[in-house]
């Protein structure tokens, strides 16, 4: 049975416009150290009203979340980067999510605010060729601050083109800009076909529980690396661990990105499969989703897989993996979205992920959200869809 739209409520006050996340941890509990998964047990869903308004802004594309243990709140990064999602700049919201091990019951906004550039000016739009593309967002274990990524942009027709390369940069609780990550080489945006693909680079970023490092998740493969998936083939991507400290990358690893799972209709149409999401259960392990998506099938085919780090060969001096010789993460599937989808109503295009508060039994809760890709009509593929399971340990 559906559980959807119900209890949808918003703050009425702008007394929260602004919540200090100094001091607190993100992802959870930060003082667990090791987190094990055997499955998941779906306690509810919550689907919000089509272009809701919250303070004079349209709510959509929730790319990325994370939760603030100290004000039992979320910080959700919308990935707003056209004037046809909405004239909004890009922005980040808070909120507060009410559940417990039997349901979930309401989401309340609480406020919002745009990301500022190191010049302290909002970013503008597309066509502009210093566009953001928010996609992940965490909470600095350490500084408090908010620590985002942008998938940058690699539009070469029609003119202007926009080669803008992605970064990782620190914000305060405000949005404006504290520092930015030092990216390897590789990700340098490119008109030729090297370094990253358009709409293929930084989707997620989680912090060790050891808190010592900050680690990345590209979507799909660059053009080094190999082809992208497709329906009879999957590719490689890669992991990147930051040094959180000085903001440099000290290694890196290779996923194996799986194929796309369903064919399209027609069979020539658009399909992608990629990483959306990277969640630390220790500082080798970590839970990643992966999404595919093909024109003409209704709704996302999402997965969640437990990786392991620790045998994997460190590829950050490798400028190609396309001739092999490496060994990557191993992968363990955690949950097939695809046995929730009828249930649910359809599964959406699921981009963010975050341990929540512990449950009254002890267990962990776990929150997936999705990006609604800005439609003006709600479908089972484009909603903002927001998920909570009770995590089941080995």
């Amino acid at each position: 049975m559906r559980n959807s739209i119900t209890s949808f409520f918003l703050a009425s006050t702008a007394a929260t416009l602004l919540v200090s996340l100094a001091g607190c941890g993100g992802s959870g509990d930060s003082s667990n150290a090791e987190r094990t998964v055997s499955s998941l047990r779906l306690i509810g869903q919550q689907v919000l009203p089509r272009r809701t308004v919250f303070q004079g802004t349209v709510v959509g594309g929730l790319s990325g979340i994370d939760y603030d243990t100290a004000n039992n709140r979320y910080v959700m990064i919308s990935d707003d980067r056209t004037t046809t999602d909405s004239a909004n700049p890009p922005r980040a919201y808070t909120a507060n999510l009410a559940f417990s091990e039997s349901g979930f019951t309401g989401v309340q906004f609480l406020s919002t605010f745009t990301l500022k550039q190191p010049d302290g000016s909002v970013f503008p739009k597309v066509p502009d060729a210093r566009v953001a593309d928010p996609e992940g967002i965490r909470i600095d274990p350490v500084s408090g601050n908010l620590v985002w990524v942008s998938e940058g942009d690699r539009t070469l027709t029609p003119p202007p083109q926009r080669i803008i390369d992605p970064f990782i940069r620190e914000m305060r609780s405000d949005g404006t800009h504290v520092r930015e990550y030092t990216l390897p080489a590789m990700f340098r945006m490119s008109a030729t076909e090297t370094g990253p693909r358009g709409n293929l680079v930084f989707e997620g970023i989680t912090f060790t529980p050891g808190r010592k490092n900050a680690v990345v998740l590209a979507e799909g493969p660059l053009f080094n690396d190999g082809t992208v998936s497709t329906a009879s083939a999957g590719s490689v991507a890669r992991i990147t661990e930051f040094d959180r400290s000085s903001g440099t990358a000290i290694a890196q690893y290779a996923y194996p990105v799986e194929r796309v799972q369903a064919a399209p209709v027609p069979d020539t149409a658009f399909t992608v499969s990629g990483a959306t999401e990277i969640l630390a259960l220790s500082d080798k392990r970590f839970l990643v989703l992966e999404r595919s998506f093909s024109v003409g099938v209704t709704g996302n085919q999402v997965r969640l897989y437990e990786i392991d780090v620790t045998n994997a060969t460190d590829v950050l001096s490798r400028p190609s993996l396309s001739a092999g010789g490496y060994t990557p993460v191993s992968k363990r599937l955690i949950l097939d979205f695809e046995t929730l989808k009828t249930q649910l109503g359809g599964i959406a295009n699921l981009e963010g992920m975050t341990f929540g508060p512990k449950l009254a039994n002890g267990r962990d809760s776990l929150v997936v959200i999705a990006d609604d890709n800005f439609p003006t009509a709600d479908s089972a593929t484009d909603r903002n869809q927001i998920l909570v399971f009770e995590v089941i340990p080995q």
